[in-house]
């Protein structure tokens, strides 16, 4: 059998990773541009300068590569919250856990607040639109898992505490989720700078409980 042949450098899987990465961001730029009604397959293969047998070689259709576009951001934004979180931790200044708390928010929230396309896509996936409602409850869950797993506290817990500790992230998470959507989509009105420190306080507080 002969060797899929290379194209500018690419062999073929090389070739159809690149298109679906250049939808994805074709994906982002019209569901800012055009709203969640407004964007289809015809408009991001239109936008990308991909017929649509390119699009589906990737996607079964428009909710799945809108799915894509979410979870590329939903990941951008946990990649930033760990990495702020590790930097904090091994700077050696005395950051405890508030530091680390502020750092994770702080890094999280500017991947959206830096980038009006990241902002629309979190607000669609709270939009309630079946498969994208489910994929907000999934990250909800997702970055409650990943805070128990990296903050203080609450990695550090024992193992009959962590169901109550599990619920307790969720309930903070899905709160902080709501605030930033609320911030986002202009119907509460706070600074980058006041949503940070709302949410560390929140946190902070719900962290720090136990130790009176």
């Amino acid at each position: 059998m002969n060797a899929p042949r290379a194209y500018r450098g690419l062999n073929r899987d090389e070739r159809v990773e690149q298109r679906r990465t250049q939808l994805i961001e074709t994906g982002l730029d019209c569901l800012h541009a055009d709203g969640l009604s407004g964007v289809s397959v015809r408009s991001i293969c239109a936008r990308a300068r991909l017929t649509p047998r390119y699009f589906y070689e990737s996607f079964a259709g428009l909710d799945e590569l809108l799915v894509a576009v979410v979870d590329q951001v939903a990941a951008e934004v946990a990649t930033a919250t760990l990495s702020a979180i590790a930097s904090a931790r091994d700077s050696g200044s005395d950051a405890g856990l508030e530091g680390q708390v502020r750092a994770a928010i702080d890094a999280g929230y500017a991947v959206v607040a830096d980038d009006p396309r990241k902002a629309t896509a979190l607000l669609v996936a709270g939009a309630g639109h079946g498969p994208l409602r489910d994929r907000r409850h999934k990250i909800v869950i997702d970055y409650a898992e990943l805070a128990m797993a990296n903050l203080p506290r609450l990695g550090a817990i024992s193992l009959a505490d962590r169901s109550r500790a599990r619920a307790t992230a969720l309930f903070v998470m899905g709160g902080a989720a709501e605030l930033i959507e609320a911030v986002l989509s202009g119907a509460l009105r706070l600074s980058r700078a006041q949503v940070v420190e709302l949410l560390t306080a929140m946190w902070v507080s719900v962290l720090s409980a136990g130790d009176d």
